[in-house]
This record gives structure tokens, sequence and C-alpha cells, in this order.
């Protein structure tokens, strides 16, 4: 018996076919190879033939508009392209190689040449249809995402092992599936498992050759039996070599840079970077390009058996989001006093366990949200509100007609206090922030230059600052336009959106009768009502749950309320939280079971 038949005779769909008559009809089959990285079957296109994948793995990815969802991935004896042939119509799906794939492929000639088999053959494809229609119905159309990933360290990079295990402990935890981590290089050591759902093994190079890249493929498909998620981690002097050679097997890719790494000119949507604050060159950070703190430290921890150090593993864990599709964004918007709201809000998100990957901000809350992200602790945020709320005064410029109640020197010297000369693009999680460019009426996304800047653009509400000065852009608050950026966080990458629209609805409240106060509050009081209407309408369309804390009477410069005011955050916020809760899980996907993981293998 040919090896050819005893493949054929793996397959389901001639399980009604005698091994003596495949051979018979075996002739009619044509084997081809195809590599890493190659598209068989393409979306739109159609198929004039039935193929069998013999060996490797291919994943089915849409194109939906500029993004692509992969919606299941096949291992041997899987077949493919059948729906088009039997329809006549265009491939709803491209058919891309993962790892290196020998495939049999029986055109729509030599299946008229089946002759008497030819019925038994259609019933199993039909099966084989029926079956695969069954699953989408139970599980869903999205593939439990079980991906490759290749990092690829540049020679400066501080925690070679260390990373590596970090994120496949998150992505063991994030889909509940097992994951391997394979270290690439000089030695070679058997998996073992070391907590969890995470094992880690070794495997020896001779060569940087073809022969590494056979190996290789060979092990992922053996591999992919029982190990979802893999990550393939090139160690050593030729750690760069290798990545290289592997590069077409991965799903995704991670580029890891210490001091001075200059990341990649052009990022697909597949692929991160994580890269050392010292000396980096990463523009702007977002959900997929962020800096990572004590490398070192933690590589040292690892070798030593001790927990990695925990900025360290928060980005690990922020790309394993990434790599499942789940990141969290969060925008703050603005609101003055009212702003406060978000460090309640924070409170409960953070101890309620929801992660936040990236942060937008819009005038107070460009305020909170540099002081958090740039990594003061809930409770160092606290004690700034406690500390300004009796000394708000200092900030007021009393001479009117120069059109402004804050002092620029007071309040560039106190920003100056918290951020000194750090840019946005410095932060230990990834922040924007909007301001509006009143010369041309648009909308002014900040990711770059100081972070006192930044925050001084994002306030410079009309009558209180004046615009400022950024190259050629006159910048304002954004209120007028943007008050809650929801926008930024899911072009930074967020999957699940929360919002906090601080400017709530207005209530009778008494107004000021203190010259100048009442002038201010007249204005204040009208840009409010805009505020409110724009920005819950904008962060509703954009945003999967949006909080508007309910402020009763706390008027909008009530900045010596914080405590109050805070507390309304923390009452909206676990008002909202089961259902803040439900959804995340549900973007995470239903098959994160230890079960479902089983039944997908």
């Amino acid at each position: 018996m040919s090896d050819l038949v005893k493949f054929l005779a793996t397959v389901p769909v001639f399980r009604d076919v005698p091994t003596g008559e495949l051979e018979e009809i075996s002739a009619l089959f044509r084997e081809e190879i195809f590599p890493a990285g190659k598209t068989i079957l393409r979306q739109g296109a159609k198929s004039h033939s039935i193929y069998f994948l013999r060996s490797g793995r291919l994943a089915i990815r849409v194109q939906k508009g500029e993004k692509r969802e992969t919606v299941a991935f096949l291992q041997p004896p899987a077949l493919f392209g059948e729906l088009s042939y039997i329809t006549g119509r265009a491939v709803s799906a491209n058919v891309e190689v993962s790892v290196d794939a020998s495939v049999v492929v029986l055109s729509g000639d030599a299946m008229a040449q089946l002759g008497s088999h030819r019925d038994a053959v259609m019933r199993g494809i039909l099966t084989a249809v029926a079956e695969r229609l069954h699953d989408t119905v139970t599980k869903g159309t999205k593939a439990v995402e079980a991906p490759v990933v290749l990092l690829r360290p540049d020679r400066n990079w501080e925690a070679p092992h260390a990373f590596a295990v970090e994120l496949g402990r998150a992505l063991s935890r994030q889909n509940g599936q097992d994951t391997l981590v394979a270290h690439v290089g000089s030695e070679d050591a058997p998996a073992t498992q070391i907590g969890g759902r995470l094992y880690v093994a070794a495997v020896a190079v001779a060569s940087v050759d073809g022969g590494l890249r056979a190996d290789v493929a060979k092990r992922l498909v053996e591999s992919k039996a029982q190990y979802p998620n893999i990550v393939l981690n090139p160690v050593g002097p030729h750690a760069a070599d290798i990545a290289d050679l592997i590069q077409p097997f991965a799903d995704f890719h991670g580029f890891l840079l210490g001091d001075g790494g200059e990341p990649p000119a052009s990022l697909p949507e597949t692929a991160f970077v994580v890269a050392s604050p010292t000396n980096s060159k990463l523009k702007a950070l977002k959900g997929n390009q962020q800096l990572i703190w004590d490398a070192a430290g933690s590589e040292d921890a690892h070798l030593g058996g001790r927990p990695a150090l925990p900025k360290f593993v928060r980005v690990a864990e922020s790309m394993a989001r990434f790599i499942c599709g789940a990141q969290v964004g969060l925008a703050l918007g603005g609101g003055a006093a009212w702003g406060w709201a978000h460090i309640g809000v924070l409170s409960v998100l953070e101890g309620a366990g929801i992660p936040i990957d990236v942060v937008s901000g819009c005038s107070m809350g460009t305020v909170i949200g540099s002081l958090r992200c740039s990594g003061l602790d809930l409770g160092e945020v606290r004690e700034v509100a406690d500390y300004w709320s009796t000394r708000t005064k200092k900030f007021l410029n009393w001479r009117i007609w120069q059109f402004c109640l804050i002092s620029e020197k007071v309040a560039r010297r106190v920003f100056g206090q918290y951020w000194g000369t750090r840019n946005v693009n410095q932060m230990e999680i990834p922040f924007w922030a909007n301001a509006v460019d009143i010369k041309t009426g648009k909308e002014f996304t900040i990711v770059d230059n100081p972070i006192v800047d930044c925050v001084r653009a994002s306030i410079a509400l009309p009558g209180l600052l004046p615009p400022f000065q950024r190259d050629d852009h006159l910048l304002v608050d954004a209120g007028i336009m943007d008050p809650v950026p929801a926008g930024l966080v899911r072009r930074m990458g967020a999957r699940y959106a929360i919002s906090v629209n601080a400017m709530a609805r207005l209530e009778s409240q008494k107004m000021s009768t203190r010259y100048p106060m009442n002038l201010f509050d007249v204005m204040n009081r009208c840009m409010t009502v805009m505020g409110h209407e724009v920005g819950q309408g904008r962060a509703e369309e954009l945003s999967d749950v949006v909080l508007t804390p309910a402020l009763g009477d706390l008027a909008m410069l009530s900045f010596a309320r914080a405590k109050e005011i805070i507390e309304c955050g923390r009452k909206v916020a676990e008002e909202n939280l089961p259902a803040i809760v439900a959804g995340y899980e549900r973007l995470k996907g239903p098959a994160k079971t230890p079960q479902a993981a089983e039944a997908k293998n």
C-alpha cells in the first residue's frame, strides 16, 4: 500500500471506499507542497478542486474591510475548497499556510473519472460540510485563538527567557488552553510543566539552514495536537538568524527591543513591539506598541526561580490580550472638578481585576489619565485630588482683562512637579489625549511631546486658559467637539471600550452670584449642556459601556468636594460592574474553558 493510499484511508470522506479500491483511484490525486506564508485559496476566487491537508497547518481567515478574522485552523486530514467546488461560487475566505503544508488535490476533471466511487465520495464530502455547519452553529464563526507567536529579540534585549515565559503564562490564562514556550538555541530539553497550563521546552539548533526549518515545521505539527498556543523564542547569538528562517510559521510576531532598539518601519496588524524605556525610539504608544520596565530585573528573577516584576508582567499580559483580540481601553472625559469621578471608576475596575491596556483623555480626563498612566498608583492619584481640593485658588488669575481665569505660570509649575520633562510616549500605560485645532476646526490627537504640554493643551478651555500653540496648530479643550474620546482608544487597538462621561446631565443647582465667577458660571453651564449631549452620543456609538456619574448638586467647579465626586464615580462603576465583566467575558469568547479547548482539539 502506497503512502498516498494510507493517507486517503485516514480521511473521513473516503470511509465508504474500500482500501483496495482506493488503490485504483489514487492515480487521480496529485500532491502539492506549499511553504508557510503561501495563500492556497483566495477570498473572492473560485475553487475548481477539493483539497485534503496531508501535513502542516492552515489558517482560514476572512477579510472584513481593514480587519482580518481567523475563523478556523485546519489540521490533517481536513478538507477545504469543497463549498466553492460544489456551488460554483467564490471562496468565502483565504486559506493560508501557517506551517509548511503537503496537500492532496482532487481536481474537478479527476472527480468526473471516479466512476462508481463518485457517489460515495460526494456523500463523504456533504457529510463533512454538514459537520462543519453544525460546528459553526454551536461554537460560533470565530475560531478559538490558537496562535504560534515568534519573538524577535534585538541584541540589547535584557529578558531573553523571562518575557517568553510570562507571555506564555498570560496566553494560557487568557484563552484557557495549554501553552508551550520553546526556547530555540543551543540547548535541548523536553517540555516540562511549570505551572497551570504552561509548558517550557528547549530546542537545540545544530545549524541555521533548511534543516532547521524542516525540523521546526515537523515539531510544530506534532506539538499543535497538544499545545494550542506556542511561543517560539530564539535565544543566543544566532537568535536573529533563527527568527528570520522560521518566521513564515508564525501567526504573530513580537519585536523585543533593548536600549535604543530600532522598531520596524511598518508594523503588520499581527505584530507587536515592546521596548526598553531607555532611549526608546517608539514615536507613539498604543496597544501593540508599549514600553516595558524592569526587563533585566525580571530576567534575573526568572533565572533565580522568583516571580517577574509587576510592571514587566503587566506588559506581557497586555500583549497576550493583543494576540487574543481582548485588549481593554478606557476613555476619560472632561468635566473640570467632575473629572475627580474618574478616580472612583478606576478604583472599581482595578479592584475587580479588569485590565486597562490603553487610556485616552479629554481635559480633566487627561489630567487623571496622565497621572495614572505615568506610574502613580490610585492611592497617589487620590492624594493629588485631596491636596488640590483645597488649593485651587492658587491657579486663579484675577486679571479678567487677560481673558483667562487660570495662571499659565502657576499651572506649568504645578504640572512640572508631577511630570517634569517626561513625554507622552514615555508612559507606563499607553495614553493619548485630544484637543481641537481652532485654526482648522479639526480634532488633534496628542501622542508625543512633553506631558506638561499635553495637559496644558487639553485643558485650554476658552475663558480658563488661552489656546496652546503647537507648531502650526492652535489647540483648545476638545470638550467643544469630542469630550469623551472613545474613538482614540479604538484607534489605539482596544477591542473593549469603557467610557466615562463626567459631564453629567444638568440638575437643579444654585448659580454663583459672585463676580467674576457668575460670568464664568453662565458660560460654563452652556458648555456643559452641549458637552454632555455631544459626549454621551459619541461615546455610546463607539463604546461597549458608558458610565455617567450622577453628580446631583455638585457643581463643575466644586474641586473642594473631591471626596464626594470620587464616590459618585465609584458608585456608578459598581452599579455597572456586572455588565462590564459580562461584556468582557463575551469578548474573550465562549471557547475558553478546558472542555471547549478539548472539543476543538
